[in-house]
C-alpha cells in the first residue's frame, strides 16, 4: 500500500511540474525580471495617448478599428498595431503595442525594439540583446520568448515561426490580458 501512494504522489508532482511549465502566467510570475523601462516600438511607449500630437504625427490617423470589450485596437501605418482604453480620464492611453506583418509593410517594417529586434530577426539575436531571464509558452503555432519587467509592470513577447524568426513583437503594460 505505502508503494503504490508513493507512486500516486510522485506522479502528481510530476503533472504539477509540467503544469507549471507550460503555464505561461505561472512562468511569467517565477521568471527573474528584466528592466523594460526604456521599451519602446518605433518610438512609441506605452501608456502614450493615440491623440497626442506626436503620436498624430508619427501614424496619422488610424488605417482600421477592432472590435473587442476592453480595448480600442487601432491598426496603424507600418504593421503597427496598438490597444488603448476606450473611457475614462485615461481614454486612449496605449497598453499594447505590437508589430506584426501586414500587407501593408509584407515584412519590411521600419518599427523595431528599443535595442533594434525588427520582424524577420532570429530568436538568438533576440536572446543576444535581450539577455537570457526569459519564459517560453506556444500559442496560435508560434514559439514566444517572453521577457517582464515585474517592478514597472510591463512584458514583452516575440512571437516566432518555424526556423526562428520573429513574426511578431508585443510590448504589453501586464495588466492586458
Amino acid at each position: 500500500m505505502k508503494k503504490k501512494r508513493v507512486i500516486f504522489i510522485l506522479f502528481v508532482l510530476l503533472i504539477a511540474v509540467i503544469t507549471f511549465y507550460y503555464s505561461s502566467s505561472l512562468s511569467e510570475k517565477w521568471t527573474k525580471s528584466t528592466n523594460l523601462s526604456n521599451e519602446e516600438i518605433g518610438g512609441t511607449v506605452l501608456h502614450e495617448n493615440i491623440n497626442s500630437s506626436s503620436f498624430v504625427k508619427k501614424y496619422g490617423s488610424p488605417l482600421s478599428k477592432d472590435n473587442n470589450s476592453f480595448y480600442d485596437y487601432y491598426h496603424w501605418k507600418n504593421g503597427l498595431l496598438t490597444a488603448s482604453l476606450h473611457s475614462g480620464k485615461e481614454k486612449g492611453s496605449i497598453m499594447r503595442l505590437i508589430i506584426t506583418d501586414t500587407d501593408d509593410n509584407s515584412g519590411d517594417s521600419p518599427l523595431h525594439t528599443a535595442k533594434g529586434i525588427a520582424l524577420g530577426d532570429n530568436k538568438e539575436k533576440v536572446i543576444s540583446l535581450y539577455g537570457n531571464n526569459y519564459y517560453k509558452s506556444n500559442e496560435q503555432g508560434a514559439d514566444i520568448i517572453g521577457y517582464i519587467d515585474h517592478k514597472h509592470k510591463i512584458t514583452l513577447e516575440f512571437w516566432c515561426v518555424r526556423g526562428g524568426g520573429v513574426a511578431e513583437i508585443r510590448l504589453d503594460d501586464a495588466s492586458v490580458e
